[in-house]
């Protein structure tokens, strides 16, 4: 079940087309928890976001966001300067992940999938289970990459898996002003449901720039 948490400017009558940043993210190994245990995700993921957004001057009550029991995707408002989102949320939460594992000892620890795409999506009252449109569905795509889920199981010292679209890493991270540097990102390819989805995977480690990455069938 979805709960929408509509933005007063964008609840009109009418639907519109729209290009904004959406971001989506993923606790790993949901699933596998206890009910108790979900719980406790929810809560820490719930605040690891939160912490993570205030510390990069971003407000989470502007975000339009249609939650699920082990994540969330969320709609960026217009005015969100893209180029501090994606330099710095990431490795925010990362930290903030990190803090929080190692102040309250719980196994398993929280990690998550996170996906970045700016794009078109259609806003409104008609679009009553959420935002619709090529850039959810992209984004959606990107974080279930089966290539993001085997980084996140080969790395387990990291805390977050960060995937961003071929367009958020040419126009964004290749632009100069992201902090990210574009040699830390591997391209790859997937196939989900007969449809291919591009994107680049940030791999802090990594030295020898962005290269072909394996195409995934799913």
């Amino acid at each position: 079940m979805s709960i929408i948490s509509a933005l007063p400017s964008e609840s009109g009558p009418s639907a519109r087309l729209l290009f904004r940043l959406l971001l989506a993210v993923d606790i790993q190994g949901y699933s596998a928890r206890s009910p108790r245990m979900q719980l406790q995700a929810q809560q820490d993921l719930l605040e690891a976001m939160e912490v993570a957004a205030t510390e990069v001057e971003l407000d989470r009550g502007q975000w339009l966001q249609q939650v699920s029991g082990d994540g969330e995707l969320a709609v960026l408002p217009a005015d969100a300067d893209i180029v501090t989102v994606i330099g710095t949320f990431a490795p925010t939460l990362e930290r903030v992940l990190a803090e929080m594992n190692r102040r309250d000892a719980r196994d398993p620890r929280l990690r998550v999938r996170l996906a970045f795409h700016h794009g078109a999506l259609i806003m409104g009252r008609p679009a009553s289970l959420g935002p619709a449109g090529d850039a959810p569905v992209v984004v959606s795509r990107l974080l279930d990459a089966r290539p993001l889920r085997q980084y996140l199981t080969s790395h387990p010292e990291r805390r977050v898996a960060l995937i961003v679209s071929e367009q958020v890493y040419r126009e964004v991270v290749c632009s100069g002003f992201c902090s990210l540097p574009p040699s830390n990102f591997r391209f790859v390819r997937t196939t989900i449901k007969g449809m291919m989805y591009q994107g680049y995977i940030y791999d802090p480690d990594r030295k020898n720039g962005a290269g072909e990455g394996e195409i995934v069938t799913r």
